[in-house]
């Protein structure tokens, strides 16, 4: 019987290095930190992007209120009676209230564009079907 030599580890000194399994698969790792960094660039650079439209419309939009401001005053001042000054007013609120809703919705739409790309790499394919195993829940 041949006995194998012990250094007091239990760790057998007959081993070769070959045969010792590694603890830790390096080349996994820098693969995945690889995907990883190159998701969180591309994410990033969609985050940039969005924001970027997102300031684009709201300059755009505090442009056109700015302008419908000063055609306030304008108006006001061409106005003769209190009834007349009203009715300005009024218009200029409802146009204000309707517009500050439209300006938010498409806020959202380009904001939602931001999510919907990752979360339809996310979801499984339409082509993959999703069976649930009956006998294993019984």
């Amino acid at each position: 019987m041949a006995s194998t030599s012990t250094n007091g580890t239990g760790v057998n000194d007959n081993r070769s290095p070959a045969d010792v399994v590694p603890l830790f698969d390096f080349s996994r790792f820098s693969a995945m930190n690889e995907n990883m960094f190159s998701e969180a660039v591309r994410l990033n650079a969609r985050l940039s992007t969005t924001m970027q439209d997102i300031g684009k419309e709201w300059a755009a939009f505090v442009g056109t209120r700015l302008g419908e401001d000063h055609h306030l005053f304008e108006n006001l001042h061409t106005c003769r009676s209190v009834p007349e000054m009203q009715q300005v007013c009024t218009r200029f609120w409802l146009d204000a209230f309707a517009q500050y809703g439209e300006e938010a919705q498409r806020l959202m739409r380009i904001s939602q564009g931001l999510m919907q790309e990752p979360v339809r790499e996310a979801s499984p394919s339409p082509s993959v079907e999703i069976k649930p195993d009956l006998h294993q829940a019984a």
